[in-house]
C-alpha cells in the first residue's frame, strides 16, 4: 500500500438543518447561477419601473426578487422543511472519516460506507463539502468540521483526486 493510500481524514460535527441545506444547495449550482441572473433582471427592472414612475410594480417586482435572494444565503424554507421531516435525526454527533477506500459517516441512527467508485463529484463552498452521485447527496461535512479553511481544501482534493468522474 503506498504512503497516499495510508492518507485519512477524521471529521466531527453536529448534523442541523442548516448544514444539510447548504449541501442540498450544492446540488443545484447550476440552477442557483440562472435564479441569481433572473432576480438581478428583476431588481433592473424594479428600478426601472419606479423610475418612470411605476413604484408600485416596482416594489412588488422588488420584493418578489429579493426574498429569494435571501432564501438563496440561509435556506429558511429548506431548513425548516429539513427539520420537519428529519427533525429525530438532527442534532447527533457525526464522525466522518475518508481513506483510500471511500469515507464512512458515523453516529448513532446509522453507518454508511460509501466508496470512491460510488462518488461522481465532489463540491465545496465556504459552508460544506458535498459528495454526490450524479446529482444525488451521498454525504457532506459541514465547514465547521474543519480546522481552518486550508484543511477544508485538502480534503477536498484529497476527495477529488479519488472521486471516478463518469462521461
Amino acid at each position: 500500500m503506498g504512503s497516499e493510500d495510508a492518507e485519512r481524514h477524521e471529521l466531527r460535527f453536529v448534523t442541523s438543518a442548516a448544514a444539510s441545506a447548504d449541501a442540498r444547495a450544492l446540488a443545484n449550482v447550476g440552477l442557483a447561477r440562472i435564479d441569481l441572473l433572473v432576480d438581478v433582471a428583476a431588481l433592473v427592472f424594479a428600478g426601472a419601473a419606479i423610475a418612470l414612475g411605476f413604484v408600485l410594480l416596482g416594489i412588488a417586482v422588488a420584493v418578489v426578487a429579493i426574498l429569494p435572494l435571501l432564501g438563496s444565503v440561509s435556506h429558511p424554507f429548506q431548513r425548516a422543511l429539513i427539520a420537519w421531516r428529519f427533525g429525530s435525526l438532527l442534532g447527533k454527533p457525526t464522525t466522518v472519516t475518508m481513506d483510500g477506500e471511500g469515507v464512512r459517516f458515523e453516529n448513532e441512527v446509522a453507518s454508511t460506507f460509501v466508496p470512491w467508485s460510488s462518488v461522481t463529484d465532489v463540491r465545496s463552498s465556504s459552508r460544506t463539502v458535498a459528495l454526490f452521485r450524479d446529482r444525488v447527496l451521498l454525504g457532506y461535512v459541514p465547514a465547521s468540521a474543519f480546522a481552518s479553511p486550508q484543511a477544508q481544501a485538502r480534503v477536498v482534493a484529497f476527495a477529488r483526486a479519488r472521486a471516478t468522474r463518469l462521461s
